[in-house]
């Protein structure tokens, strides 16, 4: 049975959450070519409203968003049975309370602190997310032996596509 709207975008913000790190394209300012880059997640709202990641002000993808907002984020887990596709916009926010709120240690590597000023967020406003839940790995696995030994095949796990 097809899972409820509210229950797939609960879904899919605990398979961003266990990813973590997602691969976000933009479109370059110059010429509009896709330009796209690992990031970690700082946060996904509860009800999706938005996904926030940590950058540098003076990233490429800081002017790419000025010119064009169109965003898309991709996940998929190391085994390859979890995947999220997501389409939104997003916005760069310089908010040092939300910078506060979401810090992680993690992010020295790039940033001297909380108050660095080259530390910005981008605000990611999902409008469409997409996903394929392939369940626990074990069981996945005992599919394809089940579809090998058998020849019938199984079930590829939850699958749905929903406006945020």
């Amino acid at each position: 049975m097809p899972q409820k709207h509210d229950d797939q975008i609960e879904t899919i913000r605990k398979m961003i959450n266990k990813i973590s790190y997602g691969f976000m394209v933009t479109a370059e300012s110059q010429d509009g070519a896709l330009h796209g880059r690992p990031m970690a997640t700082a946060e996904v709202e509860v009800g999706m409203q938005s996904l926030w990641f940590a950058t540098q002000r003076d990233s490429g993808k800081v002017e790419e968003l000025a010119s064009d907002s169109r965003v898309f984020v991709g996940y998929g887990s190391a085994g390859g049975q979890d995947w999220v596709a997501l389409t939104g916009t997003g916005r760069v926010v310089d908010d040092r309370e939300k910078i506060n709120e979401l810090w992680s240690p993690i992010w020295k590597n790039w940033f001297e602190g909380p108050d660095d000023p080259n530390l910005v967020l981008i605000e990611v406003t999902p409008q469409v997310a997409e996903y394929w839940d392939g369940n626990n790995k074990i069981i996945a696995m005992l599919k394809l032996a089940f579809t090998a030994v058998t020849g019938k095949k199984t079930s590829d796990g939850d699958h749905g596509k929903v406006a945020v």
